[in-house]
């Protein structure tokens, strides 16, 4: 399981805004950076208001399963094109969702 959610991780840093707020539950909650809690609605908007990463590499990894839930903490290392890179500690939390997995929480850290 935990397998699939990396894959999917992966895919919602780099992929386009519809496919990245797929990807969101309804109760979805991020923290990116100070000051920044945000609703699923806030999240959404920040995708849209930012250019999408075009690099990310994902070392570091842990997770922790239950039957409907995963957590996965990680150090990412993302680059958007023309920028420096961002690194930072990451953790989100997938929930299972009628067999379908969403992300209920995440949160970034920047170093």
């Amino acid at each position: 399981m935990a397998d699939e959610l990396w894959r999917e991780e992966r895919e919602f840093w780099l992929s386009g805004v519809a496919e990245a707020a797929r990807k969101l539950d309804g109760a979805c909650l991020m923290v990116l950076g100070p000051g920044r809690v945000l609703d699923r609605a806030g999240v959404v908007a920040a995708l849209q208001s930012a250019p999408r990463w075009q690099e990310l590499t994902i070392a570091e990894r842990a997770a922790i399963e239950t039957d409907e839930v995963v957590v996965l903490a990680y150090h990412a290392t993302a680059r958007r094109a023309g920028a420096d890179a961002c690194r930072a500690l990451c953790t989100t939390t997938w929930i299972r969702r009628h067999a379908d997995w969403r992300i209920l929480q995440h949160q970034r850290t920047t170093l």
